[in-house]
């Protein structure tokens, strides 16, 4: 019989992934992407009820949100910002994120966040004491998502 622990193989390295984005109906790697995290945040009332001593809680709505880090090499967001201060429209973008190890037995997990806004957009940047590439930092929110492929539990565990 298996033995019912976390097996490290089984664990996923966070290199092992793949990103994509659509602006614009156009879709493309995100060749750019060194790091990203998102979250979503529930927002959760809470009410203590008459004729009961504990508070109760009720999940009431959600908010996305993550952070990521680039190399500074692509003008997407600078163009999608040109076009905002031009037309009062900012469309935003889908962001397609793929967790896969090879080497683990849980499979892999693919979500999509929509309307993507990143909240720092890169101008220009340059550096003389530094030969490292450059990157970025920004924050963005999200309005949705989808989990289009979920993880499984692991082979030992099933």
């Amino acid at each position: 019989m298996a033995e019912n622990y976390t097996m490290l193989s089984d664990t996923l390295g966070s290199s092992e992934g793949m990103g994509y984005i659509t602006r614009d109906g156009q879709n493309r790697r995100m060749f750019d992407l060194s790091k990203v995290e998102a979250y979503v945040d529930l927002k959760v009332t809470e009410k203590q009820l008459m004729g009961h001593r504990m508070v109760q809680h009720k999940v009431t709505g959600a908010s996305g949100s993550g952070s990521a880090t680039f190399y500074f090499m692509n003008s997407d967001a600078l163009k999608e910002f040109a076009k905002y201060k031009k037309t009062g429209k900012f469309a935003g973008a889908s962001m397609q994120f793929t967790n896969e190890d090879p080497q683990s037995t849980v499979g892999r997990q693919t979500v999509t966040l929509f309307h993507v806004i990143l909240k720092k957009i890169p101008v220009a940047y340059l550096d003389d004491s530094s030969e490292d590439p450059i990157t970025f930092d920004s924050d963005f929110t999200f309005d949705d998502c989808d989990c289009l492929e979920a993880f499984q539990l692991p082979e030992n565990m099933r």
